[in-house]
């Protein structure tokens, strides 16, 4: 059992690589296997094809932004001071990098494949969106709620915040490969502060 798990694993941290190099399109299972070290059989005892490998890498990433985010995003806009808030919203975008960080092959071929490609890659990109979206218009609407927040649409605000997010991930830490983290991430509360013309 340990002996399948290790060969599974170098499945998966192959494909990944192969994924990275080549493209999605244009990578093989004999690509993934040589770089796995493992025979070409050996790939259908785990994974009946390229595409099912890639669902479970990309689930994997996706539950753990979901175990994550779900666990910080419900007290998002929580507290009664507007410290309180802000530490908060710290939280969330501290952990949002966390998990970017330690996903980052995931994430980078996740921004760069993207929803461009149709198919396989929108879906699962819609499903990233979806996940997101509903998690952060919840927020906005608790935030609002509480007279924190003061927007029309939580709907555009969750939208607005999901872009934000995402094309700062992508910039800073796969262009730019900037590590910086923790000056970002006031940069960035400060920004979705304003956008949401936050008062506390």
């Amino acid at each position: 059992m340990e002996g399948e798990s290790r060969t599974q694993k170098a499945l998966v941290k192959a494909a990944i690589d192969m994924f990275q190099q080549k493209g999605y399109q244009m990578t093989r299972v004999s690509d993934i296997v040589a770089a796995a070290g493992v025979a070409q059989g050996t790939f259908y005892n785990y994974f009946r094809s390229k595409e099912m490998i890639f669902r479970e890498i990309c689930n994997d990433f996706m539950e753990q932004v979901r175990a994550r985010f779900v666990l910080r995003t419900q007290h998002m806009f929580d507290g009664e001071t507007s410290d309180e808030v802000r530490e908060n919203l710290h939280a969330v975008i501290r952990d949002v990098f966390t998990i970017y960080q330690e996903n980052l092959a995931v994430a980078e071929l996740l921004f760069r494949e993207g929803i461009g490609n149709g198919g396989l890659f929108k879906e699962i990109y819609e499903d990233i969106l979806n996940l997101f979206l509903d998690l952060i218009r919840e927020q906005v609407e608790k935030g609002i709620a509480k007279g924190f927040l003061h927007i029309d649409d939580p709907e555009v605000a969750a939208v607005f915040l999901f872009g934000m997010f995402e094309r700062t991930l992508f910039y800073f830490l796969l262009v730019r490969k900037n590590r910086d983290m923790e000056k970002l991430e006031d940069k960035l509360a400060d920004f979705i502060l304003k956008g949401l013309s936050f008062e506390g």
